[in-house]
């Protein structure tokens, strides 16, 4: 359930926002969520990339393999299938890190306000 929610508030939030949308996204689920801060990680992880990925792969699929052998050589990758993997990792590490930050954040206010 909370992959779903993370996947479409930040595919709604990314019409309007700028792409960095995620870490917002991410850290937010990380605070509210009752979840262990590892398992927020993987699941804003495999959300975000998930995103990512299906928008590349409809951005490549539209713009007919024009764009992506392009791309491929501007970054100097050895194959074009690589940009697909770049692209997954450049939404869902931010963001997936934005959620364990927020995570610990409230797992540490938990634990000092035990020890008060």
């Amino acid at each position: 359930m909370l992959f779903l929610l993370v996947l479409f508030s930040a595919f709604l939030l990314q019409f309007i926002m700028p792409w960095w949308i995620v870490v917002v996204v991410g850290f937010l689920t990380g605070l509210l969520s009752a979840r262990r801060p590892w398992q927020n990680f993987l699941i804003v992880f495999a959300a975000i990339g998930a995103l990512w990925l299906g928008a590349s792969l409809y951005i490549a699929f539209i713009e007919s393999t024009v764009l992506l052998p392009r791309m491929a050589g501007l970054l100097q990758l050895p194959h074009a299938w690589m940009l697909f993997v770049v692209t997954a990792l450049t939404g869902a590490l931010p963001a997936s890190l934005a959620a364990l930050g927020g995570s610990w954040l409230i797992t540490r206010d938990a634990e000092t306000a035990d020890d008060i």
